[in-house]
């Protein structure tokens, strides 16, 4: 069942409709949606924000918090769904729901500069294109910089993106026009994984995107866990691969599965010495080279202590300019404030 509980006070307010629709699906993360919301809240630019936030059967408090939360300046929307739809279906029902001619998603434990989306926005205003992307920077618990990942260049976007995934910050870092997310279908709910990958696809497939190649999107992460979801990985990359390759053949562009085998070996070989060797196969299969084959065994014997490395490697690879941007909007993370 869905069900839309709108704050009366959100309803009733007057004033010009909304530039940016932006949509929070969430379940059972009171205090980490809490903070996003108040965040979101104190954007302070001349633009009008409706937040939908999509509750996804939530048990903890979150539903009581959403209720009781009052914005300052944010007209909020709650949809709940009973029973859970997952977070393709909750980012389409915010869509749905949608009245700005703007669209933008974030999940409920990331973050975003609070200029991000005027500056988006500002881009696709001013012609010739009808999404935008802006870059990340990875942040833990503490919200230190612990990795990043850059905007790639236009040139051959569109074959890249189709060969694999090289967009930053996914479905976090968009500001889509409303009509465009809905033309396309929005987001494939038969995809429990890749599927703002698939999005972008499709959007890029209508027109190129306007690129913000600066830290502006907070993309929460930790320690690679023990019980990552490999297969799970290799199922939708494979079924993405699937639903476009008709357009790979059309463009004479390859899958590049030595990326997705390269980028789960050591996960795999974590889980276990078995689902190593099995990865490490298909990525000598993919790209056969001595220095592959090299890698792949010096992954295999120390899984942890390369897991520890390429941890260290992405902290070092991030410039300074970065940490430093991104530190200024980041701040500390800071206790849920009162409803």
């Amino acid at each position: 069942m869905t069900t839309e509980l709108t704050d009366p006070s959100a309803a009733d307010q007057p004033g010009p409709p909304p530039d940016i629709t932006v949509v929070v699906p969430t379940r059972n993360r009171e205090v980490l949606v809490k903070r996003l919301l108040d965040r979101l809240d104190a954007i302070d630019d001349e633009l009008v924000y409706e937040l939908i936030v999509i509750d996804e059967q939530s048990t903890d408090g979150t539903s009581e918090m959403l209720a009781s939360w009052r914005p300052r300046r944010m007209r909020l929307r709650v949809i709940r769904h009973d029973p859970p739809k997952g977070l393709s279906a909750a980012r389409n029902a915010g869509l749905a729901a949608a009245t700005a001619p703007y669209i933008a998603w974030i999940d409920d434990d990331d973050l975003t500069s609070p200029d991000r989306l005027r500056r988006q926005l500002e881009l696709l205003r001013a012609g010739g294109t009808r999404w935008s992307c802006a870059a990340k920077v990875d942040i833990d618990d503490q919200l230190r910089v612990i990795g990043h990942a850059r905007c790639p260049s236009l040139d051959g976007f569109v074959e890249r993106l189709l060969s694999f995934n090289v967009l930053p910050a996914a479905a976090q870092g968009l500001l889509v026009e409303t009509a465009l997310a809905r033309e396309i279908g929005g987001f494939d709910e038969g995809l429990d994984a890749a599927e703002d990958w698939d999005f972008c696809i499709r959007c890029a497939l209508v027109g190129l995107p306007a690129m913000l190649d600066e830290p502006l999107v907070g993309y929460r992460t930790g320690v690679p866990s023990m019980s990552t979801n490999t297969a799970k990985m290799d199922r939708t990359i494979a079924a993405v691969f699937a639903k476009h390759a008709a357009e790979r053949a059309r463009r004479g562009v390859e899958p590049s599965w030595v990326e997705v085998h390269r980028s789960l070996l050591t996960a795999d070989a974590m889980n276990s010495r078995r689902d190593g060797i099995r990865r490490a196969i298909r990525v000598v299969r993919a790209k056969p080279s001595p220095k592959t084959i090299a890698k792949c065994l010096a992954v295999l014997a120390l899984p942890e202590r390369d897991a520890a490395r390429s941890r260290r490697v992405r902290i070092e690879q991030v410039p300074a300019d970065w940490v430093r941007a991104a530190r200024a909007w980041l701040g500390p993370e800071l206790p849920a404030s009162p409803t």
